[in-house]
C-alpha cells in the first residue's frame, strides 16, 4: 500500500506533457500596403500599371504633365553645354600671357617704359578674372540642369517596392491633390500573418517562434513562419493577444487575404 501511495505521488507531481499552441483566428496579410502619391500635386499625365502588374523597386509606375518642366531642362541642358564664353576667356587670356611676358622682356632690355609693363599686367589679371568668371557661369549652367532634372524626377512616380498593383486610383487627365493617391501597391514576398491567441497562451509565445501556418484556401499546403512580433499589452474586451508572423512566399504561392490555421512549436 505505502508503495502504490508513492508511486501515485509520483505521478502527480510529474509535469504535464508540452503541448502546441494552435489557433484558427489567423489571417494571411501582404507584407506591406503602399499607397503611392507623389511629392508634388499636379495633373495625371500618365499611369503605366494596372491591377494586377507587378512591378519593380524604382521602376515608373505614373507621371505628372512635365511639359514645362521638360521645357526648361531642355534650355538648361543647352546652356550647360555651352563652352564658348569658357573658349573665348581662355584664348583672350592665352593672348594676354604672350603679350605680358613680351613687355616685361622689352622692359627688362629698357625697350618700354615700366607703365607699358604695367598696363600689360593689369590687362592680363583683368582676362584672368574673365574666364573665373566665365568657369563659374558653366558651373551654375550644370547646377541649373541639375535641378531641371530633378523638378522632372519629382513629377515621375517610381515603385519604392517590388510588390504587384493591388488597386488603380487615378487616370491620366484627373488630378492629383496633396494626399492623393495614384495606386496601391502590395508585397507578397514575405507575406504577414496576424494570428490572434487567449491571454492564456501569452506566457509561451516569443521572438523568433516557429509556426505552421496551413491556409484555409483549397489545394494550399502548410509553411513555415516565424514570429517577428506580438502585443505587449492583452485586449481587454476579447481576452486576446495579436501575434505577428513572416511568411516567407518567394513563388507566389500562398495568397494574400485568406484566413488560415496556426500551430506553433
Amino acid at each position: 500500500m505505502t508503495l502504490c501511495k508513492s508511486m501515485l505521488a509520483l505521478l502527480l507531481l510529474a509535469p504535464l506533457p508540452a503541448q502546441a499552441v494552435n489557433s484558427s483566428d489567423c489571417l494571411i496579410l501582404p507584407g506591406m500596403t503602399i499607397d503611392l502619391g507623389s511629392a508634388v500635386p499636379g495633373q495625371i499625365g500618365a499611369v503605366e500599371v494596372d491591377i494586377g502588374d507587378a512591378v519593380r523597386k524604382g521602376q515608373i509606375v505614373a507621371s505628372l504633365n512635365t511639359s514645362v518642366q521638360q521645357a526648361v531642362k531642355d534650355l538648361a541642358t543647352l546652356r550647360a553645354k555651352n563652352h564658348a564664353q569658357i573658349d573665348a576667356a581662355r584664348a583672350r587670356l592665352d593672348f594676354e600671357a604672350k603679350e605680358f611676358s613680351r613687355s616685361t622682356e622689352l622692359r627688362e632690355r629698357g625697350v618700354v617704359a615700366q607703365s607699358a609693363s604695367e598696363e600689360r599686367a593689369t590687362a592680363y589679371e583683368i582676362r584672368k578674372r574673365e574666364l573665373e568668371a566665365a568657369e563659374m557661369e558653366y558651373e551654375l549652367a550644370q547646377l541649373d540642369l541639375a535641378r531641371a532634372e530633378a523638378e522632372l524626377e519629382v513629377r515621375r512616380i517610381r515603385a519604392p517596392i517590388d510588390g504587384v498593383v493591388a488597386e488603380r486610383h487615378l487616370d491620366p487627365g484627373e488630378y492629383l491633390r496633396d494626399d492623393g493617391k495614384i495606386v496601391t501597391l502590395v508585397s507578397l514576398d514575405p507575406l504577414r500573418v496576424d494570428v490572434f491567441l487567449p491571454q492564456t497562451e501569452y506566457r509561451r509565445i516569443h521572438r523568433g517562434q516557429r509556426a505552421t501556418i496551413t491556409p484555409e484556401m483549397t489545394g494550399s499546403a502548410p509553411a513555415q513562419a516565424q514570429v517577428v512580433a506580438f502585443d505587449q499589452t492583452i485586449d481587454a474586451a476579447s481576452a486576446t493577444f495579436r501575434v505577428r508572423l513572416e511568411l516567407p512566399n518567394s513563388d507566389h504561392a500562398i495568397i494574400a487575404g485568406t484566413r488560415c490555421r496556426a500551430e506553433f512549436e
